[in-house]
């Protein structure tokens, strides 16, 4: 570890010594040609003497040193124009112009606000940082805020650009709405879709999308080599892609000789026409980032023109004369006609047109995260407003002690405003150096957040520190410094001469300064018991989220997905590819365990999403609506997850048997039956796609499972029905293996594909997954953000303390004579510490009180963000008000020791 200091030493002398050196350009031209080197030789010689005291002491030495460049720089620079002195020309004086008094009044304050800072390095090292921590904390979160809701999205006429709002649509309503609706200039659907590349090294599943003819010209795509989807690419069925950049550099290394080049997606030969441009931003509201193929979208076909195949995502432009709340009327109209022409599926159970919405895409693409940003961005707000607290309460016990100096400036001749203009100048001053300061912590801010975001925060690509963000960091820093210099400067522009130089004025000047640090640092805790608040509520409910148990066993299972294309499977081949699959699985080794599914849990979480659900049943002859997701499964598949089972499992036979034996979640027998006995119950599934031609939909229930948390931890068990894999599942191009392993996951994982691949060669194996891996995965965004409120919060609580401690410390020394006076009497040292703790209790308490009231206010905005408390969390306030309390006292009693072990007649002495 010596050595590693030893050997970085000269690297951080060399790089103090060239910094200084270029700073060296505040000194005018002249000064700097005649003492330059010198300054340079002497700051490296102090630099060798100090770098033996490690990396703080350096640093130190070089801010020292910077402030006293300035300091001088700005002074040479303001005499030399006071004087328009000119080395060139010898002239030692001319009248100054009447234009040039601004700059030299500016020039004037700047220097003299250096100079003051100068003499007080400490005092202005501990503001710098305050504010550049505050500064820095609050860019960092508006940079992503501005990158991902605020900044323009990069498509012509952006602001008329309308997202369709329902999950998916059918083919039938983007046809109704394009013949039906005159508000829209342009309409496009897509069917995010994956497809298998094939023939070209190892199979791989890539994102892709099914695209109409309006999609690229409504989005502004260009091409970079070859043309864009077009013409008759939609007619007969023609089998031409156009490649992503991304992919098309990362797949086929930038080759140029692609485009009319063929290649196999799902089994079919398709011929590569073009090359998006690397400027091509995908519409994540649509299709996620990282689509990698274009094909076009063949919207005739018997599941297009069927209502209830819901796929397609749909986006449109509305004209230029046309406001949003028009065009949604003009739907309102084409969901009512709907509604009277295919009730079955366009109307709701009491007889209502079943909605059909339109937002801004603007707002729809960032609206998943849109509240969790905004909460912290006012969380960084709350820390810089603490931060401003302390800094305000910095300068205000510094212009105590610059009272008499404020009076003597006063007596010879500054006014008020000379003297308010000083002090906001100093302000500034600093807030503006702390702010560039900020900057550079928040360029790391932005780098680490974009290294460690949970990945399903959209357009995060764009995020960054740019023109606008140093803009909104130099507005900031601005606005701070007059927050934090309004106050001393007010009680500076009330200085009485006459009392301030006889000292008569002490006592009640002293008692208005007091109130106002004593108003500031109550309003400093109140914010950090706001801030506290909201992460204790995030950190209750991430701790009880983490303790959810998923209903099932989580041990050294592995799941990998499939996906089998109907171009190169039919029903038959998927069975019996299933039956092969499953055969060799059971028979690996350490393999105790292995099923073949559709979905398993946690394939998806976090959402509703379910492509197989049914939504009506008749039960005792009478239709019931009941949202439920059909899972196809093979024997043995919820043994192996550990489930609790009431009844029994599907067992082989069950694929042949009429009624259908099926096993349903505790939840569907409680919303459909009223109870959980309902073993051998016999109902009819109505308007189910799923189920085979040959199948009746009567079910009978064999089973019932409790507690199965397919869709997430914070998603409760949900409607479920298992039916027998064999009777529906390979009608579907979806194929789920699920195993359970005594070997590691880790390394079962490319076992288990290498027993894929031996049966089927070209399969591409989507994204495998450790269940217990996947598990953890689903709880990173609430973990985040999380631990991004708890460090705020942690801030916040040292600001606090560090003011708490502060303006005790201060209040001590300002109240010494009193507590001199107290001690000589005869005060007992308890007596004391009483006084002074006391003190720092009571505005504690008050700001404790404030900041719960606000907090119960502000709280409900995390009503969407907490899982299994409420907003009003009793014991969490409890603990934020105890734990505020406690720093509080804690901060109070070292300048409490201190008043009460002092020497008395050493205060009076003092005094």
């Amino acid at each position: 570890m010596n050595d590693l200091v030893s050997s970085a030493a000269p690297r951080q002398a060399d790089l103090a010594v060239r910094s200084y050196r270029r700073l060296m350009a505040v000194l005018p031209p002249h000064f700097r040609h005649r003492y330059g080197a010198d300054v340079v030789d002497t700051f490296r010689e102090l630099v060798q003497d100090t770098r033996h005291r490690g990396t703080f002491a350096v640093a130190a030495l070089w801010l020292r040193s910077v402030l006293r460049l300035l300091a001088v720089g700005l002074g040479e620079r303001w005499d030399a124009f006071r004087h328009n002195w000119s080395p060139a020309s010898g002239e030692s004086f001319q009248a100054p112009k009447r234009g040039h008094e601004p700059i030299r009044w500016f020039l004037r304050e700047i220097g003299q606000s250096a100079r003051s800072y100068q003499k007080r390095p400490g005092f202005a090292l501990t503001a710098l940082l305050l504010i550049a921590m505050g500064v820095g904390a609050t860019t960092t979160i508006f940079s992503v805020v501005d990158g991902v809701m605020l900044r323009r999205l990069p498509y012509p006429d952006q602001d008329r650009l309308v997202y369709f709002t329902d999950p998916s649509h059918s083919g039938v309503s983007f046809r109704a709405w394009q013949e039906r609706t005159t508000a829209f200039e342009a309409m496009a659907a897509v069917d995010p879709t994956d497809l298998d590349l094939t023939g070209t090294g190892r199979p791989e599943r890539l994102a892709s999308a099914a695209v109409d003819p309006g999609f690229f010209s409504l989005f502004g795509a260009q091409p970079v080599l070859g043309r864009l989807l077009g013409g008759d690419d939609w007619v007969g069925g023609k089998a031409v892609a156009v490649l992503s950049h991304g992919f098309w550099q990362r797949r086929f290394g930038g080759d140029p000789a692609i485009v009319g080049s063929t290649i196999q997606l799902n089994g079919t030969p398709t011929v590569v026409v073009g090359v998006l441009s690397p400027r091509f931003d995908e519409p994540e509201a649509l299709i996620p980032r990282g689509t990698a193929v274009y094909v076009p979208l063949a919207l005739e076909g018997e599941r297009f023109e069927h209502p209830g195949y819901h796929v397609l995502q749909v986006a449109a432009r509305l004209r230029p004369d046309i406001p949003l709340s028009q065009a949604q009327v003009e739907l309102n109209g084409v969901a009512a006609a709907l509604a009277e022409e295919i009730p079955d599926y366009y109307q709701a159970r009491d007889g209502s047109p079943r909605p059909m919405n339109i937002a801004s895409l603007q707002t729809v693409t960032s609206q998943d995260v849109s509240g969790a940003l905004w909460m912290l961005l006012g969380a960084v707000g709350l820390m810089l407003a603490i931060a401003c607290a302390n800094v305000a309460n910095l300068f205000l016990a510094r212009g105590t002690d610059r009272v008499r100096e404020m009076a003597v400036r006063a007596a010879l001749g500054a006014g008020r405003r000379r003297l308010v203009s000083q002090l906001i100048t100093e302000s500034a001053l600093l807030s503006l150096a702390g702010g560039l300061l900020g900057v550079g912590l928040a360029y790391i801010g932005v780098k680490a957040f974009v290294m460690l975001s949970p990945g399903d925060i959209p357009m995060l690509y764009r995020v960054g520190v740019d023109l606008r963000i140093l803009a909104f960091a130099v507005t900031i820093s601005l606005l701070t410094g007059v927050l934090f210099g309004v106050a001393p400067a007010w009680q500076a522009a009330r200085v009485q001469v006459t009392e301030a130089l006889k000292d008569a004025g002490n006592a009640s000047a002293g008692r208005r300064k007091a109130r106002l640090r004593h108003s500031l640092l109550v309003a400093e805790i109140a914010l950090a018991v706001v801030l506290l608040t909201g992460a204790g509520l995030l950190f209750n409910s991430f701790i009880r989220l983490q303790a959810v148990d998923p209903g099932f066993d989580t041990d050294g299972i592995v799941v990998l997905p499939l996906y089998l294309d109907d171009d190169r499977y039919d029903e038959a081949s998927r069975s019996e590819f299933g039956r092969t699959v499953l055969e060799r699985m059971q028979g690996l080794p350490g393999v105790t365990h292995a099923a073949l599914g559709i979905v398993t849990p946690f394939l998806y979480y976090g959402n509703a999403h379910c492509c197989y659900v049914t939504s009506a049943f008749a039960v005792d002859g009478e239709e019931v609506e009941q949202r439920t997701s059909i899972q196809p499964i093979t024997p043995g598949y919820l043994e192996l997850l550990g489930a609790t089972i009431a009844g029994r499992e599907l067992v082989p036979e069950d694929r042949n048997r009429s009624p259908l034996p099926v096993v349903i979640s505790r939840r569907m027998a409680l919303d459909m039956f009223g109870t959980t006995d309902v073993l051998n119950r016999t109902i009819e599934a109505r308007r189910a796609r799923m189920w085979t031609s040959d199948s009746t939909g009567m079910v009978q229930v064999v089973g019932v499972v409790s507690g199965l948390h397919f869709w997430g931890l914070d998603q409760a068990p949900r409607s479920e029905m298992f039916v027998p894999y064999e009777a529906i599942g390979p009608g579907f191009e979806d194929m789920t293996i699920i195993v359970r392993t005594q070997h590691d996951p880790q390394s079962a994982i490319g076992i288990l594909r290498e027993a894929v691949w031996q049966i089927e060669p070209d399969l591409p194996i989507e994204a495998p997954f450790i269940m217990s891996a996947r598990i953890a995965e689903s709880l990173t965004t609430p973990r985040f953000l999380t631990a991004l409120l708890l460090t705020f919060a942690g801030l916040a609580i040292l600001l606090a303390a560090g003011g708490i401690y502060g303006s005790m410390l201060y209040s001590v020394g300002q109240r010494r004579r009193e507590l001199g006076i107290r001690v000589a009497l005869g005060a007992r040292r308890g007596t004391v510490l009483g006084i002074v703790v006391g003190q720092g209790a009571r505005l504690a308490l008050l700001g404790i009180a404030l900041g719960t009231v606000g907090s119960l206010a502000l709280s409900r905005f995390l009503e969407a963000m907490v899982y299994g408390i409420t907003t009003t969390d009793v014991p969490t306030f409890a603990a934020v008000a105890l734990l505020l309390g406690a720093v509080a006292v804690v901060a109070s009693y070292v300048p409490a020791r201190r008043a009460a072990a002092a020497d008395p007649l050493e205060a009076l002495r003092t005094e």
